[in-house]
Formats: C-alpha cells, sequence, structure tokens
C-alpha cells in the first residue's frame, strides 16, 4: 500500500496503544472521574475508528472489483466523460482524521477541465461527497434540519469529533437539498408503504417563511440589497388509520413540501401516490381546510390517479366549519347562553350530517340584509356542504375515519414553525425548502429512507 495507508496504520497504532495504557491507569471515584472517562474513550475510539474507516477506504480504491463498478458506473450515465488521470481527494472523518484518496477524474473534455463540472465516479459510488462520508452528511444534515440554527448544529457536531464552519455546514445540506430537487424532477423520490386494503388520509396545508428576495443596487456597505417578503412554504401528509380512525403506527406518514406553487406540491403528491399505489387502498380521504388552492385541485388529482368514485371522501376540516359557525354567531351579536345553545345545536347537526338544516338556520339567522362577510360565510357552507359534499362527517366517522386535519396543522407546526418561521431570520428561497423537506422526512421517522436515497446515487442523477 502507499505510504497514506502506512501513516494511518501507524496513526491507529498510536491510539491504540494510547487506549491501552490510559485506560490501565483510570481510577472512577467521583461524577468527575466518570464523565473525564467517558469523554476520553469516545474521543479516542472516535478517532481509532475513523483511522480504521480510512485504511478500509485507501484499501477500497485499489480494489479490482470496485474499478470494474467504476468503469461500468461511467458507461451508463447519458452523457459521455472521459478520463484524466489520478487525482488526490481529501476525505474528513470524525476525531479530526483526515484520509487522502488517489482516485480518477472524469470529464466531458478530452484534454480535461473544471472539477466542479466534472466527477469523481468510485467516490460517488463510495456514498463520498463533499469530502464526507455518508454518515458525517446524515449527522450535518439532522443537526442542521432539527436544531434551532446553523450555529447550534456546529457546536453539536464539534462534540461529536465532526469539525466544521457554518459555511461548510451550509454547502454540505445545500448539496443535498440540490440532489432532493433533482430527484423530484426526474420522479425518483419514493416512500416505502404497503397501503393495500388499508384507509389512507391525505391532507395539506401552507406555513409561513420570511425570505430574502433580491432588489436591484447595493447598500453602502457595499452588500446585496434584499426585500423581507413573508411567502408560503406548503405541505402534504399521507397517513394511514386503525380500526379506531387514529394515525397507524405500523405505517410512517409521508410527510414533504415545497416553496414552489400549488401545482409543484400536487405535482410532488401525485409521484409520491402513486408510487404508493393508492388505487389499492380500501378507502381515501381528502381532508384539509377551506383554502381554494387545495379544493381546485383534488378532482383533478382524483381522476390522475384513477381512483374510484365510491373508495374516495373530501372533507373539510370539521372545526375549520366551526370556526366559521363562531364567526356568524358574532357578526348577530349572539352572546352568553344564546350564542352557546346555537353553536351547540349547529355542531350536533353537522355531525349528524344534517348540513341542510344547517344552512337553513344560517340563513334565518343572517336575514335578507347581508354583509359581504356573511355572505362570503354562508357561500362557504353552500359551496362545501351542500354542492360538494364535504361536510358528511357521519360518513367518515362510519368508516372510522379522522373529521379533522389536525395531522397537517401538526406537521405545519413542527416543520416549518419551529425551525424556520421567525420575524428576525431571512431565507433564501432554496435553502428554506431544502431544511423544510429534510425535517418533514426526519419528523415523518423516514430519516433513513431518505438519507438512504440521497447516498446511492444513480446515473440519472451523477450528471
Amino acid at each position: 500500500m502507499n505510504a497514506e495507508y502506512q501513516r494511518l496504520e501507524a496513526e491507529a497504532s498510536v491510539v491504540e496503544a494510547e487506549l491501552r495504557d490510559w485506560g490501565m491507569t483510570v481510577d472512577l471515584l467521583s461524577a468527575a472521574d466518570v464523565t473525564k472517562c467517558e469523554q476520553q474513550y469516545a474521543a479516542l475510539g472516535r478517532k481509532l475508528a475513523s483511522l480504521r474507516l480510512g485504511l478500509h477506504l485507501i484499501r477500497a480504491t485499489h480494489s479490482c472489483e470496485l474499478r470494474l463498478k467504476e468503469r461500468q458506473f461511467i458507461k451508463s450515465l447519458p452523457r459521455t466523460y472521459h478520463s484524466q488521470g489520478i487525482r488526490q481527494k481529501k476525505v474528513h472523518l470524525p476525531g479530526n482524521v483526515a484520509v487522502t484518496l488517489m482516485v480518477t477524474y472524469y470529464h466531458r473534455c478530452q484534454s480535461g477541465g473544471n472539477s466542479r463540472r466534472g466527477l469523481f465516479p468510485m467516490l460517488m459510488l463510495l456514498g463520498i461527497a463533499g469530502h464526507y462520508t455518508p454518515q458525517i452528511r446524515t449527522r450535518m444534515a439532522k443537526a442542521a434540519a432539527l436544531l434551532g440554527s446553523y450555529d447550534e448544529a456546529v457546536t453539536m457536531l464539534a462534540e461529536e469529533g465532526i469539525s466544521i464552519s457554518v459555511n461548510q455546514l451550509r454547502t454540505v445540506t445545500a448539496g443535498m437539498g440540490q440532489l432532493l430537487r433533482r430527484m423530484t424532477d426526474l420522479g425518483s423520490m419514493t416512500a416505502t408503504g404497503t397501503v393495500s386494503g388499508r384507509r389512507i388520509v391525505v391532507s395539506m396545508d401552507g406555513g409561513r417563511v420570511r425570505l430574502r428576495e433580491r432588489r436591484r443596487g447595493k447598500t453602502k456597505k457595499g452588500r446585496k440589497r434584499f426585500s423581507p417578503k413573508w411567502r408560503e412554504p406548503r405541505l402534504f401528509i399521507i397517513y394511514a388509520v386503525d380500526e379506531e380512525g387514529r394515525m397507524a403506527s405500523d405505517f410512517a406518514p409521508v410527510i414533504d413540501g415545497t416553496m414552489g406553487s400549488c401545482d409543484q406540491l400536487f405535482a410532488l403528491l401525485l409521484a409520491y401516490l402513486r408510487g404508493l399505489d393508492l388505487t389499492e387502498a380500501a378507502r381515501i380521504l381528502f381532508v384539509a381546510d377551506g383554502a381554494t388552492w387545495i379544493w381546485r385541485r383534488i378532482p383533478k388529482l382524483i381522476k390522475s390517479l384513477g381512483l374510484l368514485e365510491e373508495k374516495v371522501q373530501q372533507l373539510i376540516d370539521f372545526w375549520h366549519a366551526m370556526e366559521y359557525l363562531g364567526k356568524i354567531a358574532e357578526s348577530k351579536s349572539l352572546t352568553g347562553s344564546r350564542k352557546s345553545r346555537w353553536l351547540t345545536t349547529q355542531k350536533k347537526r353537522l355531525w349528524r350530517g344534517e348540513i341542510g338544516a344547517v344552512v337553513d338556520e344560517i340563513r334565518s339567522l343572517l336575514g335578507s340584509h347581508r354583509t359581504k362577510d356573511q355572505k362570503t360565510w354562508l357561500n362557504y357552507f353552500i359551496t362545501n356542504g351542500l354542492t360538494n359534499r364535504r361536510m358528511d362527517y357521519s360518513h367518515a366517522r362510519d368508516h372510522q375515519l379522522p373529521i379533522g386535519s389536525g395531522a397537517i396543522e401538526s406537521a405545519v407546526r413542527r416543520v416549518i414553525n419551529l425551525r424556520v418561521k421567525s420575524n428576525a431570520v431571512y431565507w433564501l428561497r432554496e435553502n428554506a425548502e431544502t431544511i423544510i423537506r429534510i425535517r418533514a422526512w426526519i419528523k415523518a421517522g423516514r430519516a433513513e429512507e431518505l438519507f438512504h436515497q440521497t447516498t446511492c446515487v444513480t446515473p440519472e442523477l451523477a450528471v
């Protein structure tokens, strides 16, 4: 093996000896002693593991089997790439360990070119990107998505022996975001799970995030100008329910979203639902609040999926409807027990599916002289309740299906509000979407599934 391999072997021997010698002198007499012992063992163990991994990586890059896979990978690419010879690539490992690998660089030009536009297919086959191994990139993405800021993430990663700067963390996370966008464009994002014979609920909603939108010119200090604008990231959730109508524990929900348009969100949702083969589900419920952008697109989505009409139900969130009833009561100055009795009566009618009686009662209460808001609220119940049958709550309960969109509202809070929504934080659009999507998969309990897809790069994604 080469000099780099010998260097790592020598360092590993030194660490092993240090572990052995230090372990013989350990004497635990207090909590402080235990803490120090834990920290020392963790640091030395981490460094030794990284050194051994470095040895494995060097051996792998010299193996005939991996070189054969590299040639096959290059041939399978949709474009032609040419070898530019061996280049040095440094890979950073935990414990301040770095290993220099000798790998072949490929470029579309015969005579070489910019390394940013070329490929290191052997590193791609090993899941190495941006000088980091798959596990380190996974830890970086999780820290960036789950903690309150990049600074907090850098601090926590340092405690795990991963020394990086905030800019390096942003770069790695942005790279994963770019890969997610390419996978979305290619329609290769998938979620595992069996929906055959199950009751499936699909819900969607929007949140709030403040973006940095560029303006012309620069400030007096020479910085780029930007306008802080509130924008709406949109999420969807797909989950199964058990016999009691609660979210099933044996089917991890699918949560994803976009900073793009409503049509982009529904295109992404359509891809996931096709991947899950939603036509095999026993029943499908689409439930959301009264947002027009949602219900305008649901019928087209159902048609694109080829779902049978008798399997599908559309439902307005029950508590959203109750909120409108409350506004109607307040607009007519109903107070105290009179207001409570009126709302309780309408609630029971909605619960039993008597939407016609509710509409008649609203008309009677509002009278013939109605304000603009009162007309809007009345039309809300006529359109959703009578015309489009989106308030048949008794039918949903008969099939043990939820009558509210609490699942997506909880997802918006956990995924968006607790990380990217702030008056004092301004995001670039692509960075906000990256954090939202990674966080959504983690909160859904599908983190490993996501990171596996973003690590095992296909030839289509490579270019």
